[in-house]
């Protein structure tokens, strides 16, 4: 038996969702609202400690950081491997996933911030700002979200993102000059972990960062076009920019 908690508009979640689906795994779904803060509460702390989603449980067992999960995922259950045999490409792949980890997951959080979170909440009077915040446990975190909810949109930290979208789209197309995927012939967890960056920026309006990078362009399209890809995508009530913070 495999559960797990998710979220349908959560990057992180995508990309589990997105292995597990590619494997051919039979998992029981558990969806944890981020937007009631349901991955606060100490139920789930129980399970991820880190507070975050997603987590997998596996014969009572949980399992947590959407990259170790991929990875575990692939060595326990049977389906296509998504890891190369070639200890050399299979470094290369945990360099491509460091990457997603390390540079594009903290970039793309900031035009989902500012270009998605914002203007929804934007939307809220104060009163159902403060009545939504208030159900936030803690106070420090209600005061940050208050203050960005209410501030400009932070261009620096816009411009920062795209510096670091093309810094590692310049490593990918030159990577993808050679091969199919990132990691050769073979589809892996490092094309994986980069997936749901489409989608997000899509939703952000940024699809034009892929311009300069034309074989970035034609991955996008081979991911895009996979069974598993699509089945990964939150459905549009599944969106949190769906209102869903009434």
């Amino acid at each position: 038996m495999l559960e797990l908690y998710h979220y349908g508009d959560s990057l992180c979640s995508m990309k589990t969702r997105f292995c597990l689906i590619e494997k051919g795994v039979v998992f029981e779904s558990h969806f944890i609202d981020l937007l009631k803060w349901e991955h606060l509460t100490e139920d789930y702390k129980k399970l991820n400690p880190n507070s975050v989603v997603p987590t997998i449980v596996h014969d009572g067992t949980p399992i947590i950081e959407s990259t170790i999960i991929n990875q575990y995922i692939d060595e326990v259950f049977d389906g296509p491997s998504l890891t190369p045999k070639s200890p050399i490409l299979r470094a290369k792949m945990r360099v491509w996933t460091k990457l997603q980890d390390d540079v594009i997951h903290p970039a793309i959080q900031k035009p989902t911030f500012n270009l998605l979170v914002k203007p929804m909440l934007e939307k809220k009077t104060e009163k159902e700002l403060d009545d939504w915040l208030s159900t936030h446990p803690l106070e420090k975190s209600r005061k940050l979200f208050k203050g960005a909810a209410r501030g400009p949109i932070n261009e620096e930290a816009l411009q920062d993102a795209r510096n670091q979208f093309n810094f590692v789209f310049a490593k990918m197309e030159q990577a993808l000059s050679e091969n199919k995927w990132l990691c050769g012939s073979q589809f892996t967890l490092a094309d994986i972990a980069f997936g749901p960056s489409i989608d997000r920026l899509g939703q952000c309006n940024w699809l034009e960062l892929f311009d300069k990078f034309p074989n970035v362009t034609e991955w996008c399209d081979r991911i895009s076009k996979r069974a598993a890809y699509s089945k990964m995508r939150p459905t549009e009530e599944q969106r949190f920019t769906s209102g869903s913070v009434n």
